[in-house]
């Protein structure tokens, strides 16, 4: 007998090369997580689409779902409904590599569906990126 995921659980259809380019991303990232959500996010973007997938960065304000363990840094720094937040849109999934700032016991790196996503922050939009120059 193996391992049971629950019923709700999330499954990706994420194909093999995107999931070793979202790896290698995580891995460059490291332990660390806190405020790095948006560089990470435009490094994750650019690795996907130089490896031809459509990828888009998102930002999102305004967390909903409850964060009581989040960094201290942030809870000292502003009630959650003002956090904001970058990740990944790969078709119906968000890669988010810095999770863990808010919920430290997320996997790693975080996939979850759009649906849920949404469900869990007030506000999402795409961010201008024209302004951004990454060196």
């Amino acid at each position: 007998m193996g391992f049971r995921a629950s019923p709700s659980a999330y499954v990706s259809n994420m194909g093999g090369s995107q999931k070793k380019i979202i790896r290698s991303r995580a891995a460059k990232l490291g332990g660390e997580s806190y405020n790095l959500c948006h560089e990470t996010s435009f490094k994750l973007m650019d690795d996907l689409q130089t490896g031809g997938f459509d990828a888009q960065m998102l930002k999102c304000k305004g967390l909903k779902t409850d964060a009581p363990d989040a960094d201290d840094r942030w809870m000292k720094l502003a009630p959650q409904s003002l956090w904001t937040h970058f990740v990944v849109r790969v078709g119906g999934d968000i890669i988010d590599l810095t999770r863990r700032q808010f919920f430290p016991e997320s996997g790693y790196p975080f996939v979850q569906s759009y649906a849920a996503f949404e469900a869990e922050w007030a506000d999402i939009c795409v961010p201008e990126l024209r302004s951004y120059m990454m060196v």
